[in-house]
């Protein structure tokens, strides 16, 4: 006699997994396979090998390259920072906050509003880090702050967070070429840009610019390393609409009502 009970219980069970499933789990899934990509990229990026002499030597090639163009900013701007100690918490914490928790929201949105064209973002994400670990492996590079004469470590002078290895033990102080950050900022603004259309929309533009001016002031990154960020985003974000057969940013956007 209890089994029509029962039953009618685990109906109704398995109907609020199947709608549960339905809203989130398409969702969760994207952001296991994203959060897995990274781990890798993670795992992969410190296994690169550390060859002290050979990244000192691109870091001395990178100085006198930007020397040439006058673009080397990075002792004035790490100067900066070091004569403000608010400056430098501010880029401790921005550096190390907004990477993944902008990039995540940004994923989710696109995800949530702009389903036709997620995939395309998404993939140029990876692609992004794929190509950053290959360049890892194949020109290790020295960061400002163990190549450059005078620079200072400020996330490490006013720590006011996590910072490198003692957290995640995933750390190459080698790899610096391109600024993964930098590269994801510039895909977060993109990817707004891109798949919105409203009228300020461009003022998204800021975020990159301010994860650039943080990098360099932390000396954490050359100016070179910014820009090739912003390259290998750009490169990769047009392989992907090759990819899936979009031919340009104008075609890429999708209606708000969509």
């Amino acid at each position: 006699m209890t089994k029509a009970p029962d039953n009618a219980e685990a109906s109704a069970s398995g109907s609020l997994f199947r709608r549960l499933w339905r809203r989130f789990g398409p969702l969760g899934t994207e952001l296991g396979l994203v959060l897995a990509l990274y781990t890798l990229y993670q795992i992969l990026r410190s296994a690169s090998p550390y060859r002290y002499s050979l990244a000192m030597a691109h870091a001395l090639d990178i100085e006198k390259a930007e020397r040439a163009l006058g673009i080397d900013i990075e002792s004035g701007l790490n100067a900066l920072f070091v004569r403000h100690q608010w400056l430098a918490d501010f880029g401790s914490y921005w550096y190390q906050i907004t990477h993944m928790l902008v990039t995540a929201s940004v994923l989710v949105w696109a995800w949530r509003r702009r389903r036709p064209q997620y995939k395309v973002m998404r993939t140029g994400l990876a692609i992004v880090m794929l190509a950053g670990l290959a360049t890892y492996w194949a020109y290790p590079l020295a960061p400002p702050r163990l190549a450059l004469a005078g620079a200072v470590d400020t996330m490490n002078a006013h720590p006011v967070w996590f910072w490198g290895e003692s957290v995640t033990g995933l750390a190459n102080a080698y790899a610096a070429m391109p600024s993964i950050h930098v590269a994801w900022a510039f895909w977060c603004a993109l990817a707004v840009v891109v798949l919105n259309r409203s009228h300020w929309r461009h003022l998204a533009w800021l975020y990159p610019a301010m994860m650039t001016f943080v990098v360099i002031g932390t000396a954490n990154h050359y100016v070179f390393d910014a820009i090739a960020g912003v390259a290998y985003t750009t490169v990769a974000v047009a392989v992907s609409r090759r990819i899936y057969g979009v031919p340009s940013a104008r075609a890429a956007r999708v209606p708000l009502g969509a």
